[in-house]
């Protein structure tokens, strides 16, 4: 039987593990090493004495006393008498002494240390290893020449001096430095003096290198699975791949097996893995999951980035969640695994070329089938512009080769041709920007209604033109401002788009950006008609000290000379006339205090169509506070709450509400204890949140014991994934 081990796991990317929680970083505990001065090499190999006295006897037994200090390269040793045997190359000490060297410090009883081997022998001692801020102590502590040490009767923690809170004893342990490797035998894991953990043989690291073995369980209880544990077995197959294989129990859904790898080569890095359920208690069905996802370089020029995944059933992750996977996305809440392979080739300077092939897999059990994306089977882009400008001018041309392909819809392949013409001209104090396409859209199509075309088609100019000017000063106490006003103005004649199908376009929200869009759509399947105006201003105030944006304030409005009379079936075209005014907000009150405000006003209506407004606080020392609010029209109004603060002396709250307004329900309650010392950290909390697309609860228990340089026992804090965006 492979006997258990502590792994250390850290790759190019997170370990699987740990990321996505959010815990508060405890310092290291003070070791004895820290109230020494540095120990400086010497540059020889020579044996330097030094003592107040010296009893010398050539090839017998030479005694020094008072202050006795013996160096050589980067070991020395301290004491107040120390006996040397010439002939035996040997240094015997039979009073209290201290070594010291890059590895450790050992400060002990009883010692003797060979010149010839560079081996000692310490009695009594107690020691502080310096690759790991660590300290012990044992009976018997054998330094070799070889890096490597035993020691006998021992205790091993990475708590400080006088805090024996959690410690390791063993009747034996070998300390490998080169390897980072320390072997228990007998081993005893006892946490406030009461044992926790028992192994007749324990490996545990001693400073940052990856190594395999077991990493800490991870355990849960919820509504969905019961009582919830993983233990993940880590394997460090090479420098640079490895792998994880983690059986995991659920009291109420059976057992699960996962086997998850990683890799980092010359030119290509990625993840893979495969979790098997073989019969859902509660399902009565076999459940699994897969996924692989690559991204390399194939040539300087040339790249490619391929992404699989399959799922057994569509509430697969609603009833298991994700398990630890580390494939890179949310599964909990996406909608659809995405199947692909791209490949883009860049040609600096001249053009680049993509193809894409992409599939997806429903996972949200609620939605329909019309609902389903179309896949790409194909998709090939083509960029290219000319390398150099005549008279601020360029040349270029954007191309696209599309076959979409839906079960029980429209299906086919789109073409799209868009030569253009670009002036360009950038000063200091003013840019201005005109560009003239003429797009062609063609269509073969199959499984069309009765009566539509199997091949429309859609030939547009378009033509869009910018203004903008840079305005700045200098406030009186050095504060720099700048003042931007911008004027697009965009004009696409209308074509009758009412044949064509709708594989991509969509309706994107209106906000700042979508002000100076080329298109009001989503896609190529809709160009809207247009005649209109945009205008918008935005003011930056900067910190003098760092440059930094400390204000920045944005607002603008469109204006429709003519309403639009292409619209998305089933929608409603906009109106002419001016529309809602955007505005953009944010403050930085301090270092620590921060603001962010979003509006949508309607003049028509004389009522704001949407809102998002936050107020933050975050410094140095855990603390971090925010208050949100989120509200659009006939859609959503919420109101969100996170802090996250030292309470008392070690103790650390972190918590989250956030609840409808509309709906008068809470979606996701969070809260959470920390006890955090710099030897161990203990995490309680409790959750309760909508858990599936039908909108069901679940409750979640989490409990977390960390031993700092050890490990963690437990699943801790989930993360409560605070975004930037908050509208």
């Amino acid at each position: 039987m492979a006997a258990p081990a502590i792994a250390q796991s850290t790759l190019s990317t997170e370990n699987d593990y740990s990321k996505d929680r959010h815990t508060y970083s405890g310092s290291s505990c003070a070791q004895l090493s820290d109230t020494l001065p540095p120990l400086e090499p010497l540059s020889d190999d020579k044996v330097h004495l030094s003592a107040d006295n010296a009893d010398l006897v050539r090839n017998g037994l030479s005694t020094l006393t008072g202050s006795v200090r013996v160096r050589r390269g980067d070991q020395e040793i301290t004491a107040n008498r120390i006996d040397y045997d010439e002939a035996q190359q040997r240094f015997i000490i039979n009073d209290e002494s201290v070594f010291r060297s890059s590895r450790a410090v050992i400060d002990s009883q009883h010692a003797q240390f060979s010149l010839n081997d560079d081996s000692g022998l310490f009695s009594d001692n107690s020691f502080t290893l310096l690759t790991r801020d660590a300290r012990g102590h044992s009976d018997e502590l054998k330094v070799n020449g070889d890096k490597t040490a035993e020691l006998t009767g021992a205790a091993y923690t990475t708590c400080a001096p006088g805090n024996d809170s959690w410690y390791l004893e063993a009747s034996h342990i070998h300390l490998d430095y080169d390897a980072g490797v320390g072997t228990a035998t007998n081993a005893r894991l006892r946490f406030q003096g009461v044992p926790i953990f028992y192994s007749p043989w324990l490996q545990f690291p001693i400073n940052d290198q990856r190594r395999s073995g077991l990493l800490y369980p991870v355990l849960a209880n919820t509504n969905k699975t019961g009582f919830d544990l993983r233990e993940p077995l880590y394997l460090n197959l090479a420098p640079n791949y490895d792998a994880t294989f983690t059986p995991r129990y659920m009291s109420k859904r059976g057992t699960q097996l996962e086997l998850a790898g990683r890799y980092l080569l010359s030119n290509s890095e990625g993840n893979l893995g495969y979790q098997y359920l073989d019969q859902d208690r509660v399902t009565d069905e076999r459940r699994t999951f897969a996924f692989f996802n690559d991204r390399s370089l194939l040539s300087p020029n040339l790249s490619m980035e391929l992404h699989y995944a399959d799922v057994s059933d569509p509430r697969y992750f609603e009833d298991l969640g994700s398990g630890g996977s580390g494939n890179g996305i949310d599964l909990s809440t996406d909608s659809f695994l995405d199947r692909s392979a791209r490949l883009t080739y860049n040609s600096p300077g001249a053009y680049s070329l993509q193809v894409l092939v992409q599939d997806y897999q429903k996972i949200t059990s609620s939605l329909t089938d019309v609902e389903d994306p179309y896949r790409r089977l194909p998709q090939v882009l083509f960029n290219t512009q000319t390398r150099n400008s005549f008279m601020y001018t360029r040349a270029g041309m954007s191309a696209e080769y599309s076959n979409f392909v839906r079960d029980d819809s429209v299906q086919g392949q789109r073409y799209d041709v868009d030569p253009y013409l670009k002036i360009e001209r950038d000063t200091i104090s003013w840019y201005s920007k005109a560009q003239l396409d003429y797009r062609y859209t063609g269509y073969e199509l199959t499984d069309t209604a009765a009566g539509d075309p199997n091949a429309p088609h859609r030939a547009l100019p378009i033509f869009s033109a910018e203004y903008g000017l840079r305005f700045e000063r200098m406030l009186a106490d050095g504060t720099p401002q700048t003042l931007e006003p911008r004027l697009f103005y965009l004009y696409v004649p209308y074509r009758n788009q009412s044949d064509l199908p709708v594989f991509d376009s969509g309706d994107p929200d209106f906000d700042f950006t979508q002000l100076f869009s080329r298109n009001r759509f989503s896609g190529l399947d809709r160009i809207s008609d247009a005649n209109e105006v945009a205008l918008g201003l935005t003011g930056r105030q900067l910190d003098p000290s760092t440059g930094a944006v400390k204000a920045s304030a944005s607002i603008g409005q469109l204006y429709r000379f003519e309403a639009p009379k292409v619209s998305l079936p089933g929608e409603d075209a906009p109106n002419s006339g001016a529309t809602d005014f955007i505005g953009e907000f944010a403050y930085n009150v301090s270092k620590n205090w921060g603001t962010h405000f979003v509006v949508q006003w309607s003049p028509e209506q004389s009522e704001f169509s949407r809102t998002g407004m936050a107020i933050r606080y975050r410094d140095d020392y855990s603390h971090y506070f925010e208050a949100a609010y989120r509200y659009r029209r006939d859609l959503l109004e919420e109101a969100d709450l996170t802090a996250m603060t030292p309470i008392y002396h070690a103790i650390s709250l972190a918590s989250r509400w956030r609840y409808s307004v509309k709906d008068s329900q809470t979606l996701d309650s969070y809260v959470g204890l920390r006890y955090d010392t710099c030897c161990y950290a203990v995490d309680v909390a409790y959750r309760h949140y909508i858990s599936d697309s039908q909108g069901n609860m679940n409750n979640g228990i989490y409990f977390q014991l960390e031993l700092k340089g050890l490990g963690q026992i437990g699943s801790g804090f989930p993360n409560l994934r605070v975004d930037d965006d908050v509208y």
